[in-house]
Formats: structure tokens, C-alpha cells, sequence
């Protein structure tokens, strides 16, 4: 057996000649043991694990990209991963050992290619009557890609279409009343599945074990079913996925049993250096065949010049490592290249303001955002900082910055111990109470400049929005949450990496940048994380909050008057 390819494979590993992960070694060195000692209740059948592995290259062709239309010929690490599943069986049933699989590894490893191929051949060569497949992903669109993958792979096998009938949503073989659906965890119902195979797709954008839970309780009464999800890592280590890699990981390292679960996982090791190429094999198996270590440079490039998203997406897509929600947004080199200096700003010139007033007892930001012709922005900062706040900063923390922020230009510091909103109300809009009579004060922002707008936290609203309003401030709710932030951050730092938003310089807002964390959802939708932050960035959020209505605006010139395009 030691000629076999998936044989071969596990040698190479463990030899040192295939370069891989701690986990793809102990996987291997697994497999390798129970082949030689035996195991008292599996065994393997190698003239089974052949079967299946000869299926792709005899009825399965690729169907896009440099392969479309030839044979669908496994790596060695892919039948491997076939080899494992089809050919380990009890020794007294004849039945399956795996009813879980786990593979992690890099995007464009094929990964879909393999899960569409398997599906079929757990659709129709299992000779399985009544088999149910599914494709699972959050989203029903997601899901239908494995599922279309699969719907092509039978159109171009002359063999499987004339078995397989293959309709928009859903594949069926009449003579064994088998049927393969897409599936979402947005389906109002997830009951009475009897799932045989359940494939998930990119596990780590759920959010939730629900769907999981509910396919793989469908499957009491299969005699040789399985749950089988292959995904890239994510950033959601409080969800079901990175604590389904986490027992995986126990598993292979021997603290826990479980005979019927197999796992591959090709990810960077703690020690090694994600810059580095030579540790890309790792977590991309299929490096010089679907995925080109040119490409991987490329994007490696991207991450290391410009940080923030492009770091997280290139270690979690391409490197496999886990990531907290929250990793830092821009480095200082490419926030310095965007201090283009004062400008002068001509009294006519339309701006729009972001408005965060994040607290009552310290800082409260304002940011004017000036379109210029070029697409980028000139800005305008405002801070308030109560004198308390100040002390008791100092009061801590000898060395904070706080000493230098209270000398700022753009900052102003108000008496007392809580946020003086009447002041900042001077400050935007000129009027302000004295002795129980409203008077107005011409030196202030509205007279200042042309503003249009502000955006502002519509669940932090106060009695100073409301005054606002009464002065004849245009004021814009703008939700704070993934669907409302993500456009106008994603604008923000694209501008930024392009040096088209001019701060000026600004070092409070250089600090707070320094400080902000982002949170991705699953979708890599983005926001502000205030809770993982190391300091404050009020500032940072009112100018996306002033980017974001400048956006807002921009577009509603382009409709009747009767739309109205909020990000809210």
C-alpha cells in the first residue's frame, strides 16, 4: 500500500517533505498508525477508498477557470481527505467510521470543487435510497454555489445526466428517489430533513450552531451519514466554528476521543510568520495547482502595506488563523501620508459633519468633511473635554496624553466634571442660554462654513440634537451598527490608503486612529469596535459618521427629490 497516493501523502508529511501544520502531521501520523497496529473496531478498505477516489477522475470534470473541462483529477491531499472518509468502515457493520469531517483550508484551495464532488458521489455512487444532500450557508445565494457547482459538474458527465435531473433548486435521482437542495439558516423551516449528507459551507459565517445542530439531529435514522463542513478560519472565536476546530484540535492532540470525527486542518503554526512564503504551504495544499504563490504575494503585499482589513482577510482567508473580531485599521505610515496640510476653506464651500457624543464626562467630537474635486476630503476637527476628565486622566497616568490634548488646537476644554452641551451648542449653532434668555453668538460653525449637515447616533440622541434642530441645524440619524457604518468606513479607509483625506495633521485625531479596532461580521461588514478600542475614538467615528452623510448626499443628487438614501 505504501505506492498508494494518499499513502504516500502521509509519508511525505511526516518525513518532512510535504511542509504542513501540526494538525495535518498528527492527522497523518493517525492514519499511518492505525493502518500498521490496526484498530479494534475499523479498518481500512482500501478497494473502497479507490472506488470513490476513482469517481471524480471518471465522471467528474472541472467547470471553470484553467481546468474547465478537464478531469477532475484529485491532489494528493485531497485524496487523502477522500481516502479517510469512503475508506475506513466498521468491522462488523461494514458501515462508515466518519459521520463528522472538519477540513480548514486556505480560500482558492478548491475547496467548493471538492464539496460539490463529494456531494455527488453521496447523491448517486452511494446507491443510498432516498438520499437527502444539502447545502447549507447563511444565505440561500451562498449556498447555491457549492449546489451550482455540483449542477454543472452533472451536465458536463455524459454518466451522471443521465441519473442525475438537475432543475434550478434542486437535483433528484429517480431510480433511488435521492434528491440535493440548497439551504439556508434563513429557511422559516429547517423541519422534517432527514438529511444523508449535509454539506456547510464556510462554517465560520454562522453565527449560530442552529442549522448545524438541526441537520446533523436529521440524521438518526441514516445508517452511514455524515456532516461534513470545509471553511477558511474567521474572526468569531465565540462561534460554533472556531469551537468545532477547537475540539478538533483536542481531538488530534489526544486530550479527547471520538472515532467517528475526522479533521483536516491547514493553518499556520503559532511560531510561524505570516509574511513569510515559506509557511503559505501550510495552510494552501493546493499552492502551484489552483492557488499561485504569485497570487498569495500579491495579496500578502496588500496586507502588509496597508494593515487593518486587508492584514485580517490575508491571515484568516489565505493563512488560516483565527482572528479576533477587532485588529487595528490603518498603520501610522499610511495615516501620516494623508496630512496634506491647513488648507484655507473658502466660506462657499459645502461640508457635512459627523457628530459623536460618546460620553458625558469626556470627550464629544465633531468632524466637517469637505468634498473636493478629486473624490478625497478636507476636514475640519472639533473636540470638547471636560476639565475633570482631564485631572482624572492625569491623575492615573502621569505620562498620558491627555497633557498634550489639553493644549490641542482643535480641543476645548469646558468647566466642570460632565460634557457642557450647552456650550457645544454655541459652538455649532451660536445659540446658547444666559440668565434664562436665549442669545446667539455669530462666531460660531454654522457661520463659519457652508454646512449642510450632521450625522449623529440616533440611539445617543439629547436635548442638544433637539436644540439643534430648533436652531436650524440640518441633523441626520445615522445607526452605528454593521449596516450602517460599513459603507462610509470602508469609503474612509479606501481614502486614506489612496492619501485623499486630508486631517491636517490633527494629533488628537492621529491618537484616536491609533486606538480604533474594527468588528467584522461574518459578511466582513465593518464598525467601529468602542469595546475592544485601547482608547477613545470618538473623532474617528464622527468622520465616518461625516463621510458617510457627505456620501448620503452626494447620491441623493443624482434622484428626484422624492428618495431618500440613509445609512440607516
Amino acid at each position: 500500500m505504501s505506492q498508494v497516493r494518499y499513502v504516500k501523502y502521509a509519508e511525505d508529511v511526516l518525513n518532512g517533505d510535504i511542509q504542513s501544520s501540526k494538525y495535518v502531521r498528527l492527522a497523518c501520523e493517525k492514519f499511518a498508525d492505525e493502518i500498521g497496529r490496526g484498530h479494534k473496531l475499523y479498518h481500512f478498505d482500501q478497494v473502497l477508498a479507490d472506488k470513490y477516489i476513482s469517481f471524480f477522475s471518471k465522471f467528474l470534470k472541472h467547470s471553470k477557470g484553467k481546468f474547465a473541462g478537464a478531469a477532475f483529477d484529485l491532489l494528493p491531499w485531497q485524496e487523502f481527505v477522500v481516502a479517510n472518509l469512503f475508506g475506513w468502515v466498521n468491522s462488523e457493520t461494514g458501515h462508515r467510521r466518519y459521520r463528522t469531517a472538519y477540513i480548514q483550508v486556505g480560500r482558492k484551495n478548491g475547496k467548493t470543487t471538492l464539496l460539490a464532488g463529494l456531494s455527488l458521489a453521496m447523491l448517486d455512487f452511494d446507491g443510498e435510497q432516498g438520499s437527502e444532500v444539502y447545502y447549507c450557508a447563511t444565505k440561500r445565494d451562498q449556498a447555491r454555489i457549492c449546489f451550482d457547482e455540483a449542477a454543472r459538474m452533472v451536465a458536463s458527465s455524459p454518466s451522471l445526466s443521465k441519473r442525475i435531473g438537475v432543475h434550478r433548486a434542486n437535483m433528484h435521482v429517480k431510480k433511488t428517489n435521492s434528491k440535493a437542495e440548497p439551504l439556508s439558516s434563513d429557511r422559516n423551516s429547517l423541519d422534517g430533513l432527514n438529511a444523508h449528507l449535509a454539506v456547510v459551507d464556510e462554517y465560520h459565517a454562522h453565527t449560530t450552531s442552529h442549522v448545524y445542530n438541526v441537520l446533523k439531529s436529521s440524521m438518526g435514522s441514516r445508517l452511514q451519514p455524515m456532516m461534513m463542513t470545509i471553511t477558511t478560519a474567521g474572526f468569531n472565536v465565540d462561534g460554533p466554528c472556531y469551537h468545532l476546530a477547537r475540539t478538533c484540535k483536542e481531538v488530534l492532540d489526544g486530550k479527547k476521543t471520538d472515532d467517528s470525527l475526522f479533521s483536516m486542518i491547514y493553518e499556520l503554526d503559532a511560531e510561524d510568520d505570516w509574511k513569510d512564503p515559506g509557511s503559505w504551504l501550510k495552510a494552501n495544499p493546493s499552492l502551484g495547482s489552483s492557488i499561485s504563490k504569485e497570487y498569495l504575494e500579491q495579496q500578502a503585499t496588500q496586507a502588509r502595506n496597508y494593515g487593518g482589513a486587508e492584514e485580517v482577510n490575508f491571515k484568516t482567508k489565505h493563512c488560516n488563523l483565527w482572528v479576533r473580531s477587532s485588529e487595528s485599521w490603518v498603520s501610522d505610515e499610511v495615516w501620516q501620508k494623508n496630512n496634506l496640510g491647513v488648507v484655507d476653506i473658502e466660506p462657499t464651500r459645502p461640508c457635512y459633519g459627523g457628530l459623536d457624543l460618546a460620553s458625558v464626562s469626556d470627550f464629544c467630537s465633531l468632524v466637517l468633511a469637505f468634498p473636493r474635486d478629486d473624490g478625497g476630503y478636507d476636514t475640519r476637527r472639533f473636540y470638547w473635554l471636560p476639565e475633570e476628565a482631564i485631572e482624572k486622566r492625569l491623575y492615573k497616568d502621569e505620562s498620558t496624553i491627555y497633557l498634550d490634548l489639553r493644549h490641542a488646537d482643535e480641543v476645548m476644554v469646558t468647566p466642570g466634571n460632565v460634557t457642557d452641551y450647552d456650550y457645544i451648542r454655541r459652538c455649532i449653532s451660536g445659540y446658547h442660554v444666559v440668565d434664562g434668555q436665549v442669545q446667539f453668538d455669530d462666531d460660531c460653525i454654522m457661520r463659519t462654513y457652508n454646512l449642510k449637515s450632521i450625522a449623529f447616533d440616533r440611539y445617543n440622541s439629547s436635548q442638544l440634537i433637539i436644540n439643534l434642530l430648533s436652531d436650524g441645524v440640518e441633523m441626520s440619524p445615522m445607526g452605528q451598527g454593521y449596516v450602517s457604518m460599513s459603507a462610509p468606513m470602508k469609503e474612509v479607509y479606501r481614502l486614506l490608503l489612496e492619501g485623499k483625506l486630508n486631517h491636517e495633521g490633527d494629533p488628537t485625531l492621529r491618537w484616536m486612529a491609533g486606538n480604533l479596532e474594527v468588528a467584522y461580521d461574518p459578511a466582513m461588514n465593518c464598525k467601529p469596535d468602542k469595546a475592544r478600542s485601547q482608547d477613545k475614538i470618538d473623532g474617528i467615528t464622527a468622520l465616518i459618521c461625516a463621510v458617510g452623510e457627505a456620501m448620503t448626499e452626494t447620491q441623493d443628487d443624482q434622484f428626484p427629490d422624492d428618495y431618500t438614501i440613509r445609512f440607516l
